[in-house]
């Protein structure tokens, strides 16, 4: 684990997502930050066993089943975080749908599509609009989106969805820094998680090997230390911005 000192001691964080082994370790992460979290996922479930799992540990946070595609159901999420804990500081927009289909996408079945553009942008647009409000009474926010490589590396309808991400971030950096809110992303490389393995050609990772410089999957443990230079003041000064985590894999500078 990253060993990057942020001190996040009273503040509020909301982690999309939780469930999964990304969102979990983002919820430990921000947790032994001194942050008060919550844990929130499509499935209820996962999003309880990382909460249990960590409220064993001594750690303030509790769960939250969401769909993040729902506008009432974010606006509900927000609502709870503030009743539960008077305000919300970070968000964490980790959820994100993976299909994996490689036709074309001239024949790519529609309603996927239309799947992985509601998980992967529009949850994080309705989550953001959730929180803002919150956030701008107390003239202060962090909100992290998490792209990917895939957005650099036209991977299909998920790359296409990220990449759009990171116009978000981008345009909503521009509406919300007036307001003490800084928006910024997180593209990781390819991740050795469950949902990344069952998307992911076994041909992929040889693939990866050859173009990396360091090691060609990376473990969510290394983003933490970009979370927490996004979610902390560390990061005062810096909006708008997608930083990659990826080994090296993506080297062009847009």
């Amino acid at each position: 684990m990253s060993n990057f000192n942020a001190n996040l001691t009273g503040q509020v964080a909301i982690v999309t997502g939780a469930g999964g082994g990304l969102g979990s370790v983002f919820c430990e992460a921000l947790a032994k930050a001194g942050a008060h979290v919550v844990a929130a996922d499509y499935n209820g479930t996962a999003a309880e066993a990382t909460a249990s799992r960590l409220k064993e540990q001594g750690f303030p946070i509790c769960s939250f089943k969401v769909d993040v595609t729902s506008p009432e159901e974010t606006e509900a999420l927000a609502a709870f975080a503030r009743e539960a804990f008077e305000r919300v500081d970070i968000l964490v927009n980790t959820a994100a749908f993976m299909e994996p289909v490689l036709q074309p996408l001239l024949q790519y079945p529609m309603d996927l599509w239309r799947r992985t553009l509601d998980v992967n942008l529009t949850g994080p647009l309705n989550c953001i609009r959730a929180v803002a409000p919150i956030m701008s009474a107390r003239t202060y926010g962090r909100i992290i989106n998490i792209s990917s490589g895939g957005a650099y590396s036209a991977a299909h309808a998920y790359g296409v969805s990220k990449l759009a991400l990171q116009g978000l971030t981008s345009w909503l950096a521009t509406e919300l820094g007036s307001s003490g809110i800084t928006v910024n992303a997180i593209a990781p490389g390819a991740l050795n998680t469950a949902q990344g393995d069952k998307a992911r050609p076994p041909q992929y990772v040889e693939m990866l090997r050859a173009v990396t410089p360091l090691k060609p999957l990376g473990e969510p443990d290394d983003l933490i230390g970009a979370l927490l230079f996004l979610a902390s003041d560390a990061s005062s000064w810096t909006t708008g911005q997608t930083v990659r985590v990826d080994g090296g894999w993506i080297k062009s500078v847009l």
